[in-house]
């Protein structure tokens, strides 16, 4: 039995639960949102953590919840204590013969153009186990994947910065995307110096697609002119099919039903060729759950997903001439 004065004082998981949540929004009001409780419930529970564990373990400055160190430490060990019950819980289930448990997805925004597709039919095969499908941007996908909080990740742009395994599963090509009413719209042949004019409706620097694309063309030696950053792929389309400029984004939102509004540029030098990974920490142990998901990912993917219409945009994208 564990002798450990500070084990005695601890309140209940619950009590860890909802300061994780706190740290993850840096709000106890956010967080009491999240969770279905009041501020005022958050804050007795957040107080008695800090009580037990003797040290502060947030504070705030303005407006801005931040952690102590004595908060970043319990929230270390919270995310490494849940994580050890979700392999305790998958183990369960491993030997009740993968009937049950709980799947956690982390993906940026455009993968949920198609990931939703192979979830269903991965659902429809196991239909006792919860899934948590979380979607963010690049920078909140990667702080999950930094603080262990999820199964597997889907990303675009790996985070090398990282001890990560990747597994490499669809083609993604970034496309020149305009309104079917912008002025060079069924022109062919058109050139990066033809844009030169236009307002780039783009992702916030960082995104995955924005780093691949400053990539491209710092390799060319061309450069963006004129940028909107807008923070949602739906609002950036929203945007192009009302003609305020053109984006760069996945061929793939073509295949969604606004695509109908919009089309492809015939650019040299595009669409620049990127690919879909799932991705997790080589330090962590995989449950059979995110195992099996991984297996169904890399093999029956694209029996489950669109392919023909998908398979389509990457040819009209590849179509330059």
């Amino acid at each position: 039995m564990t002798d450990s004065r500070l084990f005695t004082r601890l309140g209940t998981l619950r009590q860890l639960e909802i300061f994780a949540r706190v740290a993850e929004h840096r709000s106890m009001a956010r967080a009491a949102e999240t969770l279905y409780l009041s501020h005022s419930a958050v804050s007795v529970q957040v107080r008695k953590l800090t009580e037990a564990v003797g040290l502060p373990l947030h504070e705030v400055i303005g407006k801005q919840l931040y952690l102590t160190d004595a908060g970043r430490e319990v929230l270390a060990t919270a995310n490494r204590l849940f994580a050890e019950i979700g392999r305790l819980d998958e183990t369960i289930n491993g030997l009740k013969g993968l009937k049950a448990g709980r799947l956690r997805i982390a993906v940026v925004t455009t993968a949920k153009y198609f990931l939703p597709r192979i979830l269903g039919a991965f659902c429809r095969e196991y239909p006792a186990i919860e899934v948590e499908f979380h979607v963010g941007n690049r920078a909140q996908i990667i702080a999950r994947l930094d603080s262990n909080r999820d199964d597997l990740y889907i990303f675009n742009d790996l985070p090398r910065e990282l001890d990560i395994a990747s597994h490499r599963f669809l083609a993604n090509p970034l496309a020149v995307i305009a309104s079917r009413r912008h002025r060079l719209a069924g022109r062919k042949g058109l050139q990066w110096r033809d844009l030169e004019h236009e307002t780039f409706l783009m992702r916030e620097p960082g995104s995955g697609t924005f780093n691949a694309v400053r990539r491209h063309l710092d390799r060319r030696g061309d450069s963006l002119g004129k940028t909107m950053t807008i923070e949602s792929n739906e609002a950036i389309k929203y945007a192009v099919v009302e003609n305020m400029g053109i984006t760069i984004l996945s061929a793939y939102v073509l295949a969604d039903a606004v695509g109908t509004d919009l089309v492809q540029l015939r650019v040299a030098g595009f669409p620049v060729m990127s690919d879909w990974h799932v991705v997790y920490p080589k330090s962590r142990s995989m449950s059979l759950i995110a195992e099996r998901f991984l297996e169904f990912v890399l093999k029956r993917g694209p029996d489950v997903l669109p392919m023909e219409n998908l398979e389509r945009q990457v040819e009209r994208a590849l179509a330059r001439v």
